[in-house]
């Protein structure tokens, strides 16, 4: 699954403004209304990806809490990639 990040195609240490900037062109880029009619639908949905990306990280709390869940979800996966002792 693609993380907030790579939705917006920034670092996860990227600045607000770099992330702002992202989006700006991503937005262009995607925007159903610069699209031709097959790519519209396609372009709605990535263009609804890219909103929620930046409504989250464009906000400070938001992005903490994001980041946190984030972390928390990469340790999951590691744990379940250790070997398990044998009982």
């Amino acid at each position: 699954m693609k993380t907030l990040y790579e939705v917006l195609e920034v670092s996860e240490n990227a600045s607000k403004e770099i992330i702002e900037k992202a989006y700006k062109v991503l937005a262009k880029k995607y925007h159903p209304d610069l699209q031709i009619n097959e790519d519209k639908q396609e372009a709605e949905k990535k263009m609804k990806q890219i909103n929620e990306a930046y409504e989250v990280l464009s906000d400070d709390s938001k992005r903490k809490e994001y980041d946190l869940k984030l972390t928390q979800e990469r340790r999951q996966e590691e744990a379940k990639k250790q070997p398990q002792p044998n009982d």
